[in-house]
């Protein structure tokens, strides 16, 4: 696996993601709150099934462990299950979306022996919570007024998309440090 082919698609979902920023930027209207929200989230959970991607064609480095069948079926977002007949059956396992993160940025810090700190219980966690709960409520919205997002609920939700962007730098300068010591031994 080359970084391109992890970058390339991760790129689309940046630029989406900031051209939904820009938008909102020029035009502030509700609609543009809600588009840039969505946009956002589409970003993060598309770079975290990316980054779960990598984690599952990563090359193992001396000393780390093999990766468990366990965590293989998570990243691969996948259970198990018998037919009635006996055969074994796929289907596609949901992952809420904080156990999921909390999950491949652990496997990464494991994999590529890394520290990237999500800040569980502290503020950034607790925006994200936040920004999330957002998300839900104008994605499913029980009434009118769900879909109305207030100055400071679209700041949040800004100041998460600042702290995944740092999250996914980090992570990325690490896997790129780890790309590059290999291709030297190699």
């Amino acid at each position: 696996m080359k970084l391109k082919d992890i970058m390339n698609p991760l790129f689309v979902l940046l630029e989406d993601a900031h051209s939904a920023e820009q938008f909102l930027d020029e035009n502030d209207t509700q609609f543009t709150r809600r588009a840039y929200i969505r946009s956002i989230f589409a970003y993060i959970e598309g770079t975290v099934w990316i980054l779960k991607q990598t984690c599952l064609k990563a090359k193992p480095i001396s000393g780390n462990k093999r990766i468990s069948l366990a965590e293989h079926a998570l990243l691969s977002e996948e259970t198990y299950e018998l037919k009635s007949n006996g055969e074994p059956k796929t289907q596609t396992k949901f992952l809420r979306l904080p156990d999921n993160l909390k999950f491949t940025f652990g496997l990464i810090n494991k994999l590529f022996k890394t520290s990237i700190d999500l800040g569980v219980g502290k503020k950034e966690w607790d925006n994200f919570l936040k920004a999330l709960e957002i998300r839900h409520r104008i994605t499913h919205p029980k009434e009118s007024q769900a879909f109305e997002i207030s100055d400071k609920e679209i700041q949040i939700c800004k100041e998460v998309c600042s702290w995944f962007n740092e999250l996914v730098h980090a992570c990325f300068e690490r896997i790129s440090q780890i790309s590059k010591k290999v291709a030297e031994n190699a």
